[in-house]
């Protein structure tokens, strides 16, 4: 098999397979996620036992793939009209060229089903299980001509879809020059393999980001529990008084974000200085390539500039405003983005009362709407401040929340990898399944 494919199947393996911490890193219901995923990883690895290298040249090509046009694959159809007037609250995603973007309380096609984008959005694919309502906007698929339809969802995700671009000021396509496209596609057996393979991996990362935002509702339920609604521990003891954020319960105080943080604005060295082939550290001049959690490392710079730590919270300071992420090493941060670090070690409770403060991006404050904001705007940011005990006591409970999902965000990273290596390479035959 291709070194890159075990290269991140290893990786991830390791991550599935790492020892369980003790009770007080991670709990119960955590350790029991971990076993969970590292089964159904396991299984993931006995499908991939499956296949062998056919080489990068295609030559793996067997006869049980046969040159067509997609015409003799699929047959597209134009969606369904379907205006916002008409609908109803309903069971049945409502299909546009960006995806499910509504509900319906009836369905224009049986699912499964898959859809692309006709006009605006062009080159998603999306497979959907249940029946559902395509909009005039995409194309689904009318008939599968006894095709799989999963491996046909996978397969219409390889298409360069965009080249078949008709001229005009908003982007779109043209069915009949879809059908008209050259393809190869395997037999039957062969596709519900490969399909087998590629939604395993799909189902362990929609396992893994259900996982996460069954703690990002934990920690900020406790979060709000506590220090919103003040119903912490004790809570009867302390009457409320007021601030300048409100009522809050005696004995807390307000202070400026830069009474109990450390800040680093970010300053962007010269861009000949910046390179994609890995010299230097690590370079991000803004939220571009921003993550669900930590972000991805595409750019780097050689020489020095100002630094986030691994672990420093990076916010965004230019539009969009406010918005958030780890830093997972150490990097050297743009003009578009601060680090922010509390200085008592309490970064989980940080994470979570940012949060909570800035829930849309660019704003701050009391609602208002910026487009960037300066030194002064960052460390004038008023924040609550409870009692350090309590924080604490609030920390230990984030923290391992916060590994978890740490660790199940980088399981999923390593997972698109994976899949996204082996995508193209089963879809064109260049891995040939075992016994084809």
């Amino acid at each position: 098999m291709n070194v890159e494919i075990l290269q991140c199947a290893d990786a991830l393996s390791e991550i599935m397979s790492c020892k369980q911490g003790d009770e007080d890193s991670g709990g119960g219901m955590m350790n029991e996620w971990r076993e969970a995923t590292h089964k159904e990883f396991l299984s993931v690895e006995d499908g991939m036992a499956a296949v062998t290298d056919g080489g990068d040249s295609g030559g793996g090509m067997t006869a049980t793939w046969v040159e067509c046009l997609l015409g003799d694959v699929v047959n597209l159809k134009r969606g369904y009209d379907l205006p916002h007037r008409v609908r109803s609250a309903g069971a049945f995603p409502v299909v546009s060229s960006s995806g499910v973007t509504d509900y319906h309380s009836e369905a224009k096609v049986k699912g499964p089903g898959v859809v692309t984008g006709r006009y605006g959005t062009l080159g998603q694919v999306f497979y959907i299980e249940s029946d559902y309502w395509p909009l005039n906007t995409s194309l689904y698929v009318q008939d599968f001509k006894g095709n799989d339809p999963r491996f046909i969802s996978y397969f219409l995700g390889t298409l360069n879809f965009e080249s078949q671009n008709a001229a005009g000021a908003v982007p779109g396509i043209n069915r009949n020059h879809l059908h008209a496209m050259d393809v190869r596609i395997p037999s039957l057996p062969v596709q519900r393999r490969i399909a087998g393979i590629l939604s395993a991996y799909d189902e362990l990362i929609e396992n893994s980001q259900r996982r996460i935002r069954i703690l990002e509702e934990m920690a900020r339920a406790l979060y709000r529990e506590w220090f919103v609604h003040f119903r912490f521990p004790g809570h009867e003891n302390h009457p409320h008084v007021p601030s300048s954020l409100g009522d809050i319960p005696q004995g807390w105080d307000v202070k400026k974000l830069k009474d109990v943080c450390l800040l680093t604005m970010g300053q962007s060295p010269k861009s000949e200085f910046y390179n994609d082939t890995g010299e230097g550290q690590p370079f991000h001049q803004g939220v571009t390539n921003f993550g669900e959690r930590f972000p991805t490392d595409r750019l780097f710079c050689t020489v020095n500039g100002r630094i986030a730590e691994a672990g420093d919270i990076l916010f965004s300071v230019r539009a969009p405003v406010g918005r958030m992420n780890i830093a997972d090493k150490k990097i050297i941060i743009g003009r578009g983005l601060s680090a922010i670090r509390n200085m008592a070690g309490h970064q989980a409770f940080l994470w979570e009362q940012l949060r909570n403060r800035f829930t849309k991006d660019d704003m701050i404050g009391n609602g208002a709407i910026f487009a960037a904001v300066t030194k002064d705007d960052m460390q004038g940011i008023e924040l609550v401040c409870p009692p350090a005990p309590l924080v604490f006591a609030a920390t230990k409970h984030f923290e391992p929340i916060h590994s978890e999902l740490g660790a199940l965000t980088k399981q999923i990273q390593n997972l698109r990898c994976t899949r996204d290596l082996l995508l193209p390479r089963l879809l064109s035959g260049q891995i040939v399944m075992n016994n084809e």
